[in-house]
């Protein structure tokens, strides 16, 4: 399958997912209180983080290996399902009897969340594991349906538990972990029923996604202690200013705007990273170049529109007490462009074998922006968290540019500056689309 039909069929699917996240956001941000929609955004985020510190090495490497050899794609799936139980295993033991030890890594919320976050965390990254296995083998149609199965099943869920029944935000976090645990064993069974599954686990194997895993590992934490650090600060630093889960809620609406922007870069550089881990470096150099170009066009073009429309889209979003959020969310803006191009960028190197001239930058700009969060946030709540997030991520876009730059060998403007060509290019196939339609 090519790359084009491939981020077709993507692209369709996670159309399909945000209209489902967003009717199911709706929901959540009508039914529940700014503070309970603080709380609900703390626990996604600790889950995500969950599975990035102990699932994404593995899945990623697993692309790479999956990419060059496809005869071990039963073993890469025993080896998933023997890693997570053991892992399962030790957090589920750790989080019942030494619940202590998670609180440096959950800050702002109750303990009793944590043996939640573990289970959700766990599902997420089965689930995850198994999607990529699905698109690095061009399993797209599956991939596909496995996106679309999880925001199905949670919209349905939390309309029932929030519209009809009134219950709360006890039940949102019950909708997420039965609608993750159905698009894990979904996931699983589509991916073992076409590439095979073997019953022998292989230490050997592992041993090669060991190879990779720390680069892997520690590039997957670099990029969302870069994102996410804001997040993890307001509660503890918006104190002065309030409750700081109120503070979170709000800026939550920004984020969750910043991730439909997002989404587009998001999909194309997991795809591109499975194309690069199965070609040549100059061919994936020029895929990535010309990715990037259209990326920072089309970011532009929709940055200009919320900048135009942002207190329309919030309140389609959310409801109209989040309006505060028109002001972070235009300080957000020049970030979230500097970080969708760079993420792009950051996929193709990552489809080569995570070099730590990638991995490092993303460390630098998270902790720059944790000095900025110290300084802005205590001062200006969500607006400094926000004014943050663009500094550093136009720091990291820049290092990432250049670092691509020098290695591609092709000039800056070719890089960055979209073409006349390329949109004559995206017309074109945008006509040939509607007349088949």
């Amino acid at each position: 399958m090519s790359f084009i039909r491939g981020l077709s069929i993507a692209m369709g699917a996670n159309i399909i997912l945000f209209v489902l996240s967003f009717l199911n956001n709706k929901i959540i941000y009508i039914s529940l209180s700014q503070k309970d929609n603080g709380i609900y955004f703390l626990f996604m985020r600790f889950s995500l983080f969950l599975n990035l510190i102990f699932g994404e090495w593995l899945r990623l490497t697993n692309i790479n290996i999956a990419g060059r050899n496809k005869s071990l794609n039963p073993v890469l799936s025993s080896n998933l399902i023997t890693y997570n139980g053991l892992i399962g295993i030790i957090l589920v033991f750790s989080v019942i009897y030494y619940p202590t030890v998670f609180k440096p890594f959950f800050p702002g919320l109750p303990e009793h969340y944590y043996f939640a976050i573990v289970i959700v965390g766990l599902c997420i990254i089965i689930r995850n594991s198994f999607q990529s296995l699905l698109l690095v083998n061009n399993r797209m149609i599956r991939l596909g349906i496995t996106i679309v199965i999880w925001g199905l099943i949670f919209l349905l869920l939390d309309f029932f538990f929030l519209v009809l029944c009134d219950l709360g935000l006890k039940f949102v976090i019950y909708a997420l972990f039965i609608s993750s645990a159905i698009a894990a064993l979904w996931a699983f069974v589509s991916s073992v029923t076409c590439d095979g599954y073997s019953l022998k686990p292989s230490l050997k194997v592992f041993g090669m996604s060991g190879k990779l895993g720390i680069r892997a590992a520690l590039a997957i934490v670099g990029m969302f202690l870069m994102i996410n650090i804001h997040i993890f600060a307001i509660e503890p630093l918006a104190g002065k200013l309030g409750d700081g889960l109120v503070t979170v809620g709000i800026f939550s609406v920004c984020f969750r705007i910043f991730q439909l922007l997002n989404k587009g870069s998001d999909i194309t550089g997991s795809i591109l990273y499975a194309n690069v881990a199965r070609n040549t470096e100059k061919t994936g150099y020029r895929l990535t170049m010309l990715v990037c170009r259209n990326i920072i066009l089309f970011s532009l073009l929709f940055s200009i529109c919320i900048g135009l429309l942002g207190k329309p889209l919030i309140i389609i979003i959310s409801k109209s007490t989040y309006l505060s959020a028109y002001v972070p969310l235009l300080l957000m803006l020049p970030g979230i462009i500097a970080l969708n191009t760079g993420t792009v960028l950051n996929s193709s190197y990552w489809g080569r074998g995570y070099p730590f001239k990638v991995i490092l930058p993303s460390y630098g700009a998270a902790l720059i922006g944790l000095a900025l969060d110290i300084i802005l946030i205590p001062k200006i709540g969500a607006s400094g968290a926000a004014l943050s997030f663009s500094i550093m991520s136009l720091i990291w876009f820049i290092f990432i540019v250049e670092i691509f730059r020098r290695d591609s060998g092709f000039h800056l403007t070719e890089i960055i500056i979209p073409h006349y060509s390329d949109v004559v290019y995206i017309m074109s196939k945008l006509k040939g689309k509607l007349k088949k339609v």
